[in-house]
């Protein structure tokens, strides 16, 4: 009797057990999904495409566009995208499609935003906004006036070092920020057909850093002094019109100063540093690497690697949670983390900071923004 009635304790429990499951995989199978497009199939625009595909469960990928037919084809064939096309305006008119990702090139970034935003669609833009200020002001008026989520992508503020540092500086950890030093080189210069339409150092690569001060600081920028040299290549200077290695010193509306050292050639790859110093103490955090594997013989101690060669590796988690984030912001309508606020100022540090080298002198922001 007894083991009888405890086959029948054991078979309830089972059955409990698989119907739990079961609702579970139900719930699973009928929650919403938000159906997505992405504008752009390039390098940026696969990234995005893969977290919305295999990394996101409440995203659905329904559309890929991109002005080279083959392009646009095989990326939808790639991630099993039902519909593809060469012109955005098709985004427009499926009213299926909620959000999209802009990863077109940076000069069409105005006119696809404001056409979407008219549409009713929620966007993720790759930056910048736009060209100049006056363009980004525009867009973010005709975002504000659609009423939809707009989420400009600064990666790095959702890179888990980056993050954690910034939560150690919330919590009071450093006390109040009194310097923050920032290193961000690349392991090699782009080509110089793009240094020539990219707006300069300060615009293509500090604008980062840029950001991360803000970031890290918690503060406006207020003024800006820039230094700058060719010293990796000479063609960067007599045909791309600009310089290779930067050093920039801002001051913030709280007293923080933050030093951003850039440099187009980094000679052991990928360095992205941190410091963050304040009246209780400091956070830092060094450069990633593939492995964390030492060789230890008579002559050193060092790293078995160097560290990842190419941002698309350092930031592979960052790019993967700004995606997701962007998802569950319009899901459970919050607002985004970072906005198309955070670009125009970011947009206006980098201007400013272009000023102050070709004019040898310290610039105001309120001289950009006024």
């Amino acid at each position: 009797m007894w083991q009888l009635l405890s086959r029948l304790v054991n078979n309830k429990l089972l059955l409990t057990q698989l119907g739990k499951q079961c609702k579970r995989g139900l719930s699973s199978s009928t929650e919403k999904k938000l159906n997505v497009a992405v504008i752009g199939g390039g390098r940026i625009g696969q990234v995005h495409m893969e977290t919305l595909s295999f990394h996101t469960p409440l995203a659905k990928p329904v559309m890929i566009v991109d002005f080279i037919e083959k392009v646009a084809k095989s990326t939808a064939e790639k991630f099993g995208v039902a519909k593809y096309s060469t012109d955005f305006k098709d985004v427009l008119k499926d009213p299926n499609i909620e959000a999209v990702w802009i990863c077109s090139p940076s000069s069409q970034h105005s006119e696809q935003i404001k056409a979407l935003a008219a549409a009713g669609k929620h966007i993720f833009c790759e930056k910048p906004l736009a060209i100049t200020l006056k363009e980004a002001e525009e867009v973010i008026a005709a975002v504000e006036k659609a009423k939809v989520k707009m989420m400009l992508a600064f990666q790095r503020r959702f890179d888990p070092n980056f993050a954690r540092a910034k939560q150690c500086v919330q919590s009071g950890a450093v006390g109040d920020v009194y310097a923050v030093h920032l290193i961000s080189r690349d392991p090699a210069p782009p080509p110089i057909e793009y240094i020539q339409s990219s707006g300069g150092i300060h615009n293509d690569m500090a604008i980062h850093d840029f950001d991360i001060a803000r970031f890290m600081t918690g503060s406006e920028c207020e003024e800006i002094i820039a230094y700058g040299a060719c010293r990796v290549d000479p063609k960067i200077a007599s045909e791309g019109k600009d310089i290779d290695t930067a050093i920039t010193l801002l001051k913030f509306k709280n007293g923080a100063f933050c030093t951003i050292d850039n440099c187009r050639q980094s000679p052991s790859g990928y360095d992205q540093r941190v410091e963050v110093f304040g009246s209780k103490g400091l956070v830092r955090f060094g450069n990633n690497f593939p492995n964390n594997v030492f060789i230890e013989d008579g002559q050193s101690i060092r790293r078995s690697d160097l560290p990842f060669n190419f941002f698309m590796d350092r930031y592979t988690d960052a790019y993967r949670n700004e995606t997701k984030e962007f998802v569950k912001c319009i899901l459970e309508n919050k607002e985004p983390p970072t906005s198309g606020r955070d670009g125009t100022a970011a947009m206006a540090m980098a201007i400013a900071a272009k000023k102050s080298l070709l004019e040898k002198r310290p610039v105001k922001l309120s001289e950009i923004t006024a």
